[in-house]
Parts: C-alpha cells; structure tokens; sequence
C-alpha cells in the first residue's frame, strides 16, 4: 500500500514538473528579452502608430503558428511514444528518441532526425545565446544590441562569448542532453511568471507607456497566464520541499 501511494505521489510530481517545463518552453523569459529587443532593433521607416499595428501583427502571428507547432509536436511525440507497441514510451537520451522514429518512418529515422536536431540547434542557439547577452548586459546598463558593431558594446558580446564556450563545455562533459533540456525548461518555467508580473506592470504604467497601455483583453490574459504559471511554480516548491521530487 505504501509503495502504491509513493509511486502514485511521485508520478504526480513528474506531471507538475512535466506540467512547469511545458509552460517555461511556452513562455519561456528568453523569448521575452528576444523579441523585445528584436523590435527595438527593428528599424521600419513608418509612423509610430503604423509600427506598433507591425509590431503587433509580428507578435500575433509568431504566438499563434508557435503555439501550432507546439501542439502538433506534443502530438507526433505522444503518437510516436506511446501509440507505438514496439516502445517502452520513454526516452533518456537522444539515440532512443531516434530509435523511436525507426518503427514510424523507417531506418533513415536517425537521419532524420539528425538534420532535425542540428536544425533546431542551428535555431535555437543564436536565440538564446542573444538573449542571455541582452539580459546580463541589460543588468549592468551595457549598450545592447547585435546590431552594433563588437567593439560598441564590448560586454554584450563577451557575455554571448562566455555562454557559447560554458554550452559548449557542458557538451564536452557528456551530459545527458535530455535531462538538461527538461530542467533547463522547468527553470525557465519558474522564471517567467516574475517576467509576465513585470510586464504587467510596465505595460500598465501611464509614466512609461502613456496613452499606449494594453486593454483589458491583453492584460486579462496576462492575468491569467501568471495565476496560472504561480500556481505551477507553487506545486512544484511544494513538491521539492515535502519530499516528493
């Protein structure tokens, strides 16, 4: 009876942690400082008013495909894993992922598979090496921007410099890839609920946005989505401190 009830508890434990890492790849806070900076960067030879109504159709369009995306990875995922009799239904490393793909679309799957991953990866990396840098850099007040030559803003690029050689590092070291990217996922899971409160209260402010604050339908989902990602982020302390993770 009691090792029903410790599997049962753990198992919900995996599900909020799953449940948090979902909403940090979701809402993830590098693709806050990302976008942010992508459109203070942008330079549209328009009027204000024009570029904030460009500004926000790019938004619109970038959260609605992604979340697309999303839901049809999950989907592909959860048939390729647990549809499938010939699997156990979990992977720990990369290779399994690949062989998972072998019973659905043959012996080119690692193939496949490997375009995908160094693709994303292609992807990916500028992204978040980027905003590591606008963020840290932003901290200390450096000038930002990779639209700026390296030696105007020497710390934005050392920074993206340092993260480049620790990622690269940490793949030296043989980690499981995994792992990493489910944790890395759950921390920015937690972090972004501090980043959506944030914008809340930038986007709401009469001194710094003045006639340009959100409306009520904005900000009700921004509610909404940081009640949510607090209420995640407070069962899975509450997991980690009872014992349960």
């Amino acid at each position: 009876m009691q090792y029903a009830w410790n599997k049962q508890r753990d198992c919900n434990f995996a599900s909020i942690s799953a449940a948090v890492a979902l909403l940090g790849a979701t809402i993830s806070p590098y693709n806050i400082f990302w976008q942010v900076q992508g459109e203070k960067e942008e330079k549209r030879p328009v009027p204000l008013p024009q570029k904030l109504r460009f500004a926000a159709l790019d938004i619109a369009v970038g959260v609605i495909s992604g979340n697309l995306v999303a839901y049809f990875i999950i989907l592909t995922t959860a048939t390729t894993l647990f549809g499938n009799p010939h699997h156990h239904g979990g992977i720990t490393t990369a290779a399994d992922a690949a062989q998972a793909l072998v019973y659905v679309i043959g012996p080119f799957a690692k193939y496949l598979f490997s375009i995908g991953l160094i693709g994303a990866g292609l992807v990916a990396i500028p992204v978040l090496l980027a905003s590591t840098s606008y963020a840290v850099a932003g901290t200390f007040g450096w000038p930002v921007g990779l639209s700026k030559k390296p030696w105007q803003n020497e710390g934005f690029y050392l920074i993206l410099t340092a993260a480049l050689l620790l990622s690269l590092g940490m793949a030296l070291l043989r980690l499981d890839p995994i792992k990493l990217i489910f944790w890395a996922n759950v921390l920015s899971g937690v972090l972004a609920p501090i980043l959506v409160v944030y914008l809340l209260v930038i986007g709401n402010s009469r001194k710094i946005m003045r006639n340009q604050r959100p409306g009520w339908l904005t900000n009700g989902i921004l509610v909404i989505t940081a009640l949510v990602m607090v209420a995640a982020t407070a069962l899975l302390f509450y997991g980690l401190i009872t014992g349960r993770g």
